[in-house]
């Protein structure tokens, strides 16, 4: 399908004026999912093992023993912190309440289209609202969500009985009554949770407002390829579900996707960004998502706890929950206007709490540019802050909760390829080529050990990276400069002023343009230059031989990328990590993915370097004499997938500072205006091309223009 004759509005307003939702789609009889709904790979769900079990809190007995009551506290406390979700049984609704909102609700979904067909609406005004994917529209929405939904406004003005649909209209009300009474209960619990009064949370209105969203999930005939809710949060104080016994629900959590099974008369309950907000982050809104299944259709009733949407209330951090130590993290807001805000910006993967509030570090008074400037005219990079004895790390550098590195245990083992008798041994050679294709399909990442650069061209490159970082600053300052026409530059974060990124991030860097047109040896900095020049030989040689062994593993000449590139294009990336009094906050270099056709690092014995795999943060171990080596974006999309271009990170560290030096193997921005697309050797009715062509420099322009913000830029060339 060729991206040209996709036009993705007239595509969503076709589907949208059907009014009869995805359901319409399955019973028409579709055998694959419309290109409006296939989301791009890093937003789809991967299988991932995991020993995580959400909590379930049994609530019987709360009232009639003291103790019990304490124990049940803390486990709600508990998940609250670590989780964000818990399960409750024993809750006080009866079994047949939840079994007659679920049916009703099915009912409703189930019935002819033509009956549906007059509550679908887009109308804000309206207290009951059956549509497809509220933010079908939002231009950052990733693609639609595979489910339709019934929303009802509860409270505080419920609709009228001839408002509500027939078939769910009166359990849905008895079940708000029910659950509104769990939900005060539910808020008590809490309170004494963050150690408040019992009524603290009640009393705020915390449940003042409700609403109710029932959702249903279609079967789908390519489940890989969609998702029935993508990862979000809730934008409301807390959120009680109730779900059917089809599995599809799934919580994020210390990075891995865990599911929330069913459990026979069970309610799910999440903390929602205002909880989070108002507990000053000792609770937690987490992200969550619902995954499409193949066989059978899926139901849920979520019922959304929190103050009348046209108040005009602040909120903030609660008082009592306040001190020094415990300063307020984020800045007060109105529920009106953040759920504008959510509104507008729609589920786009993203967590709507940190962007709202800033870099949720963020107070009135502080100004972001003015911050940057003030530090970028000192020229002295992180290395100067950490040379004038700072013990806290400065506002500009504070990342998000959300992108921030956590501790995560992995069995992952990092690849590693041994080079040795590669152009020896045919049996070797093909073994090599097998390891390094099941790496770039698999991983995007490997190292490789005896590949013919000397061990001592690797230290000497490290040593005189280092030296020129670790010199008098007076010196480096003549090499300072954001001007992205010079072949050498020393700065600190290439995309300082980008508002995209969530903070500044703890690493000075000398970029260095080195082929087709290399500095002349004036304009490189008197104690790397030499090494650098030296040392382009040899990687050089060994990139044109990986591009060989991957051209192997596609099935195609061994010459082929090598002979693909119009013109070759070779850069450095000098990344000095200078050690962090609060490495928690901050990070070294924030998640991205690398633009050109491959990248050969060389990294010093102090670890740092994380890559992402199946959803897990695994550390690449420094190996002696080893360069690491990943896939890049362009690489990526000529391969139409077969290789993955994936995430990775530098952490900060307390002890120590690090050295990495990257070669970015790839076309000239400058110099060339080939569109690079699926090579067509890859491609066949089975395995159509999947992105559209582009050029380098349009593509290198964006990414300058949007820095790096955490997200793969790949993808925007999707079709």
């Amino acid at each position: 399908m060729a991206i040209s004759s996709y036009d993705r509005m007239s595509e969503l307003k076709a589907f949208d004026d059907t009014k009869a939702g995805v359901k319409g789609l399955v019973d028409f009889g579709i055998t694959k999912v419309p290109q409006i709904f296939i989301l791009p790979p890093k937003n789809r769900a991967e299988i991932c093992e995991t020993h995580f079990v959400v909590p379930v809190i049994d609530l019987q007995g709360i009232d009639e023993d003291p103790i019990k009551h304490k124990g049940i506290v803390d486990k709600v406390r508990d998940a609250s912190e670590t989780w964000g979700f818990f399960q409750v049984v024993n809750h006080g609704i009866p079994t047949f309440i939840l079994d007659k909102t679920l049916q009703g609700t099915r009912q409703f979904f189930e019935q002819d289209n033509e009956v549906k067909k007059q509550y679908y609406t887009r109308e804000k005004g309206k207290k009951v609202i059956y549509m497809s994917n509220f933010d079908l529209y939002r231009p950052c929405v990733p693609a639609a969500s595979w489910r339709d939904s019934l929303f009802c406004f509860i409270a505080p003005n419920p609709p009228t009985p001839q408002e509500f649909p027939a078939v769910c209209g009166e359990i849905l009300m008895d079940f708000s009554k029910d659950v509104t009474k769990l939900g005060c209960s539910l808020l008590e619990l809490l309170s004494e949770g963050l150690g408040l009064d019992r009524c603290h949370l009640n009393d705020m209105d915390s449940a003042k407002g409700l609403s109710v969203l029932s959702n249903y999930y279609p079967s789908c005939p390519q489940p890989e390829l969609t998702m029935g809710t993508i990862q979000h949060s809730d934008g409301d104080f807390f959120t009680v579900l109730l779900q059917d016994e089809i599995r599809g629900l799934q919580v994020l959590h210390q990075n891995q996707w865990v599911n929330v099974p069913p459990i026979p008369g069970a309610l799910i309950v999440n903390i929602g960004d205002f909880l989070q907000l108002m507990s000053n982050d000792k609770y937690i809104s987490v992200e969550h998502r619902v995954i499409a299944n193949k066989d059978v259709s899926r139901m849920s009733v979520a019922c959304f706890f929190g103050d009348n949407v046209q108040s005009s209330k602040l909120y903030g951090p609660i008082t009592e929950l306040l001190s020094e130590d415990n300063p307020p993290k984020y800045r007060a807001t109105t529920v009106k206007d953040y759920r504008s805000y959510i509104h507008n910006k729609g589920i786009d993967g993203t967590s709507a709490l940190l962007q709202k509030m800033g870099s949720s570090r963020v107070e009135e008074s502080y100004d972001r540019m003015s911050e940057f400037k003030a530090f970028d005219d000192t020229k002295a990079g992180v290395k100067g802050l950490v040379d004038s004895g700072i013990t806290k790390v400065p506002q500009i550098f504070i990342l998000p909760p959300k992108n921030r590195a956590k501790t995560c245990e992995t069995h992952f083992v990092f690849p590693l390829i041994d080079l040795e008798g590669i152009n020896e041994d045919p049996i070797k050679h093909k073994e090599i080529v097998d390891k390094v294709r099941d790496a770039s399909e698999k991983w995007g990442f490997f190292q490789v050990v005896n590949l013919g650069i000397p061990i001592s061209v690797l230290g000497k490159t490290l040593q005189g990276t280092r030296q020129f970082f670790e010199q008098d600053t007076e010196v480096k300052k003549q090499y300072y400069t954001r001007d992205t026409g010079e072949k050498v530059i020393y700065t600190s974060n290439l995309d300082l002023y980008k508002p995209s990124i969530p903070a500044a991030s703890w690493r000075d860097t000398i970029f260095c343009f080195v082929a087709p047109n290399p500095p002349s040896p004036q304009e490189f900095p008197t104690p790397c230059g030499e090494v650098l020049m030296d040392y382009t030989k040899d990687v050089t040689k060994l990139g044109f031989s990986l591009l060989e062994l991957l051209s192997e593993g596609l099935g195609l000449n061994r010459s082929y990328l090598k002979d693909y590139m119009d013109c070759f294009h070779l850069s450095y990336s000098c990344n000095y990590y200078p050690p962090c009094p609060q490495p928690e906050l901050t990070m070294g270099t924030i998640q991205h993915t690398d633009i050109g056709f491959v990248t050969v690092l060389v990294q010093d014995d102090i670890r740092g370097l994380q890559v992402l795999h199946q959803n897990q943060w695994v550390d690449v171990p420094p190996t002696p004499g080893s360069l690491v080596v990943n896939i890049g974006d362009f690489l990526q999309l000529l391969s139409n997938d077969k290789y993955i271009s994936v995430e990775h990170r530098a952490i900060s560290n307390k002890v120590g500072s690090r050295l990495s030096v990257a070669s970015f193997f790839g076309e000239s921005p400058s110099q060339s205006s080939k569109f690079y697309g699926p090579i067509t050797e890859l491609l066949s009715e089975e395995n159509p091309p999947k992105y559209r062509s582009t050029t380098v420099k349009d593509h290198t322009s964006y990414l300058h223009n949007r820095g790096v913000d955490g997200t793969s830029a790949l993808s925007r060339y999707k079709i």
